[in-house]
């Protein structure tokens, strides 16, 4: 399903033999135009008829549109690591599929996670465009009111013609179109990868009763043991190197996701308190699921770190190591301590009460506009 919306946005990074092509130039070419619009569109608002509440409702969609430029130049430029990242979980899966039952039903579990918050999105972004658009149609049938489903104007459309109010909403449907697949998409890879974080540190789980049950048998003369510890050691590495890859690849894009999601939300409240914009409701409540699930995602990923310095604490029977055995997992147990989860930047966690901290400051930058147009 994502690989068909990136595809419609000519970004379907995962075919080993994807170019650059005339789709994708396409949308970058109707991205630069929709920020050189709103770029004008704010200078006919402040220089011409000096509305500040107007600029707000130009920012509205500003955010969106630059997190899909983010989002998109990340798939193009690290399109490699996107194909690493794919192909490591095809391959936990597909070898971890044939262990017993304990294996089997973590992979299970992780599954329905995906699907879960995959169906989330899916409803919340295809709810979001229908609601903004179908505002349009429906007051000029109901109130005979020309409304607009985005807030840029087009240099040398008149909107109050019937041509330029037509022209207009086919230009505003295509930006929310290929804005929606686009963010879409690349939503999907980063909750799907961010969500079997937790599969790995249940798989580390598994390997640790697996080695307990070596130990229990323990022969002196026999080290199959040592090939289990080994294989442990190796998982963790490949737990660690998982999540600093998907923090490498998206530190630009959590940190561009989180300071105009702001923004966009605290415009859009605006507009909505002052009756400026009807179709924001659902873009409201859009922002404010994908803020939440961004921050719970990275919430996650520190419990999972978490839940993997416990099992090196409590699901193994460390005592019954040798000494060079200990040692290692003494040392695991360093570096899973200091494992680090997702990050905004590099100023805060993506956590929970990261979101609770942002939407108390939109509150507050809400609440001072109000008081400022007062």
């Amino acid at each position: 399903m994502a690989r068909l919306c990136s595809a419609v946005c000519g970004a379907d990074v995962f075919d080993p033999d994807y170019r650059i092509n005339p789709l994708t130039i396409f949308v970058l070419l109707a991205i630069n135009s929709y920020l050189i619009c709103t770029g004008y569109t704010i200078y006919v608002d402040i220089y011409i008829e000096r509305d500040w509440t107007k600029v707000l409702q130009a920012l509205c969609l500003l955010g969106s549109a630059v997190q899909g430029y983010c989002k998109l130049l990340n798939g193009i430029w690290k399109k490699h690591t996107h194909r690493f990242l794919i192909n490591e979980l095809l391959e936990i899966y597909e070898k971890y599929d044939k262990y017993d039952a304990d294996y089997r039903c973590y992979l299970s579990k992780s599954l329905d996670t995906v699907t879960y918050i995959i169906k989330i999105i899916l409803v919340v972004y295809a709810g979001s465009v229908i609601g903004i658009i179908s505002v349009v149609p429906i007051y000029r049938l109901l109130f005979h009111e020309n409304i607009f489903v985005m807030q840029f104007l087009l240099p040398g459309i008149d909107p109050e013609t019937e041509f330029g109010y037509i022209v207009m909403n086919c230009m505003h449907c295509t930006c929310i179109f290929f804005g929606a697949f686009g963010n879409f998409a690349a939503d999907t890879f980063f909750f799907t990868y961010v969500s079997q974080i937790p599969l790995l540190a249940n798989i580390m789980k598994c390997k640790f009763r697996d080695l307990n049950e070596e130990l229990e048998e323990l022969d002196m003369q026999d080290t199959r043991y040592k090939t289990v510890f080994k294989d442990i050691l190796q998982w963790h590495q490949k737990y660690m190197k998982f999540i600093s890859t998907v923090k490498d690849i998206y530190f630009w894009v959590v940190l561009v996701e989180m300071s105009t999601i702001a923004l966009s939300i605290a415009s859009t409240l605006f507009c909505l308190l002052l009756g400026k914009w009807v179709g924001g409701h659902g873009y409201l409540i859009y922002c404010f699921v994908i803020l939440y699930l961004y921050c719970g995602l990275g919430t996650m990923v520190e419990i999972s770190n978490d839940d993997v310095i416990n099992s090196c604490y409590t699901d193994v029977i460390w005592y019954k190591l040798p000494v060079p055995e200990k040692k290692m997992l003494r040392m695991m147990l360093m570096m899973a301590q200091n494992t680090t989860g997702l990050t905004v930047g590099a100023v805060m966690p993506l956590t929970m009460n990261t979101g609770l901290q942002l939407t108390k400051a939109i509150y507050t930058w809400t609440m001072m506009l109000i008081n400022f147009i007062n």
